[in-house]
């Protein structure tokens, strides 16, 4: 029987196997992944209400609490430069149109004014792109 320590070694020494691994899995299946998963929004639907109506969801949120989070977190940290160089291009692509959108947008808003005037701006605003949900992503 491994130790923990062991197992623990084996476990970081797996990443270097299982990284290429992954990405070969993923890319030769020829199940279509996002039919399969609307396929299950019922049954989502339905476990994640059982999960949080019978409480097993809270606990185990509140498990480790608020600093293991943290920690976690950062220890993690690099991940989210990682995830931000991956995502560039479909940035760039949903802004190609919300950045369009939210100039017409504000050029069909009326001249600035006093606070209420500006405040009905902001609102004029908010509505506008809150009409293009759905429509801005990548």
């Amino acid at each position: 029987m491994k130790t923990a320590q062991q197992a623990g070694a084996n476990w970081s020494g797996a990443a270097s196997r299982a990284t290429p691994n992954y990405v070969a899995g993923v890319q030769s299946t020829q199940k279509d992944q996002a039919a399969l998963a609307v396929a299950q929004q019922t049954a989502l639907l339905q476990n994640f209400t059982q999960a949080v109506q019978s409480g097993r969801w809270a606990a185990g949120v509140t498990r480790r609490g608020t600093g293991y989070w943290k920690s976690q977190t950062e220890a993690k940290s690099s991940n989210y430069q990682q995830g931000y160089s991956a995502g560039a291009n479909n940035y760039q692509a949903a802004a190609a149109k919300f950045m369009p959108a939210i100039a017409q947008g504000v050029a069909s808003l009326p001249p600035r004014g006093d606070i209420n005037q500006n405040l009905q701006r902001s609102n004029s605003l908010a509505l506008y792109l809150h009409g293009l949900k759905g429509q801005l992503g990548a």
